[in-house]
């Protein structure tokens, strides 16, 4: 199927459904032109204009994405706000840009050049852009002339991400440091890193049970992530049937918002840090330690916490990371990315002698990181930072 027609089955479907469902009114969201809280059919057939180029991003700039284009997966989320209503978040305000800094300190890496999250979802052909703006801490310990070291990666000052449907991503540092890891001054070790995820791996009792199924399933890979859905992630038993069952302290309910039938599946992800080709001289790796929220509106302040994601410690590289979710959305044949091919982004170390003197300009890490049960559906993510 060409784009052409891509775009326009998508309106035929919206047509269909829109003639015998009734979305609600809710805030200002994707495809909502005039901003009156609904996406009627004559906006999504703006949108489908916009898209082919008929018509000026200007005659709805509601479409467009962070980068001002209108894509395929826009046109999807103008299309499920149309027939399920725009998602109860307050009226955007404008997002606080982030505050000018002076000349970074050692060890920081001043986000720029690529940094972005790319949200890869089962209903898109292209995945999500969002940029990421702010600072992460990377402290590399090299003894003088030795072969290789260790890394260590913290966040420093990350602003808030808006995610379409979701609400606002908010990135702090984890209380409790993450495990260093290795830098090789001399290159050759593989330092690539290889996510490998499913949604149903079998059923399970609570997320302990499931952990166990996970650690058997992945070897010899790293099980990751792991969690039963039914269950609030941050304990072993306790029950829930949507994210606010969770609240305050117990994390997020595994599986979808809200889980229905899909209740006491396994779903695991597997981790390979050593995947890939001969390191080049200076690769490194490090746990970045994050703690995330997801919010209704910015700034980022714990007052209005939708989801309590727990805190993780997320692996990054500069060499090639690469991530894919098999058994997508509770359907043995789906894939996150739908094509079933692994999306992968490469980085770029710099020298020891550099990383030693936290000299980190044209540092470029990468990282990996899939998501169960967001409103968007499974999530696989790569993760970009590109120190300026």
């Amino acid at each position: 199927m060409d784009t052409r027609s891509g775009f326009t089955a998508a309106l035929f479907l919206a047509t269909i459904l829109l003639a015998t469902s009734g979305g609600r009114a809710g805030a200002q969201c994707v495809g909502d032109c005039n901003g009156d809280g609904q996406v009627a059919i004559n906006e999504l057939i703006i949108g489908v204009n916009i898209a082919l180029g008929e018509q000026p991003v200007s005659a709805c700039p509601a479409f467009a994405n962070g980068q001002g284009e209108v894509t395929i997966a826009q046109l999807i989320l103008g299309v499920n706000n149309a027939l399920n209503g725009c998602p109860e978040l307050p009226t955007p305000t404008a997002t606080p840009s982030a505050t000018p800094t002076e000349t970074p300190e050692a060890g920081n890496c001043t986000l720029g050049g690529d940094s972005s999250l790319q949200l890869y979802f089962g209903a898109a052909d292209n995945p999500i852009a969002l940029t990421l703006t702010g600072s992460i801490n990377v402290d590399c310990d090299v003894p003088e002339n030795a072969a290789s070291g260790e890394c260590a990666c913290t966040v420093g000052t990350i602003e808030p991400i808006s995610i379409p449907a979701i609400g606002f991503v908010c990135v702090a540092p984890r209380s409790e440091p993450c495990p260093s890891a290795v830098v090789e001054c001399d290159g050759g070790a593989p330092l690539g890193l290889e996510l490998r995820s499913s949604g149903n791996i079998g059923s399970c009792g609570g997320n302990d049970a499931c952990a166990a199924e996970c650690a058997t399933a992945c070897a010899p890979r790293v099980a990751s992530l792991s969690g039963c859905t039914g269950y609030c992630s941050l304990t072993d038993d306790v029950s829930c049937s949507n994210d606010a069952d969770c609240l305050p302290d117990k994390g997020a309910c595994n599986g979808p918002d809200p889980v229905g039938a899909n209740f006491d599946i396994c779903q695991c992800s597997c981790l390979d840090p050593a995947a890939g080709a001969a390191g080049r001289p200076g690769e490194m790796q490090c746990n970045l330690g994050a703690a995330l929220t997801v919010e209704r509106a910015a700034p980022c302040d714990g007052t209005d916490i939708t989801i309590n994601l727990g805190s993780a410690c997320v692996p990054l590289t500069t060499a090639t990371a690469s991530t894919l979710i098999t058994t997508a959305n509770f359907n043995a044949s789906a894939t996150v990315p739908k094509n079933g091919t692994p999306a992968s982004s490469s980085g770029a170390p710099v020298t020891c002698s550099a990383l030693s003197s936290r000299d980190l300009a044209g540092l470029k890490a990468r990282g990996a990181i899939n998501l169960f049960g967001s409103a968007l559906g499974d999530l696989a993510v790569l993760l970009g930072a590109d120190c300026q």
